[in-house]
């Protein structure tokens, strides 16, 4: 009993991703192919938008939607927990770190010169 459950849950979720996608390619088709004779871009735009926010709408009632909406959701929870640097220590590790960039683009400058002198020295 719980396999044709199973794969009548799978069977939803496969046809609320497939009309997603379906509404998805018809809004595509119609902004490209313009079959409503939509003289101005505008119109042509708002008609994908329209299409775009009702395959939204399909998706998010679909599982996978509910599962990425939970997903996100359990997302803000977990940021809420990170502890945030403060302004200080923001400031002073991004000055620690173009520091150490600076040391590492003259090192890399003078092994550079130093391979350009060596090359040059055998060439000539």
């Amino acid at each position: 009993m719980s396999k044709n459950t199973e794969s009548q849950v799978a069977k939803e979720s496969s046809i609320g991703m497939f009309v997603a996608i379906l509404v998805v390619i018809a809004s595509l088709v119609l902004y490209y192919s313009n079959p409503l004779a939509l003289n101005t871009t505008l119109y042509k735009v708002l008609v994908l938008l329209a299409g775009l926010v009702v395959a939204g709408f399909v998706f998010f009632k679909s599982p996978q939607g509910i599962r990425l909406n939970a997903f996100f959701k359990e997302t803000k929870i977990e940021l809420r927990k990170v502890v945030w640097p403060t302004k200080d220590e923001t400031v002073k590790t991004t000055g620690m770190i173009m520091v150490a960039v600076v040391i590492v683009a003259i090192f890399l400058w003078i092994v550079d010169a130093f391979f350009t002198w060596a090359v040059q020295l055998l060439t000539n």
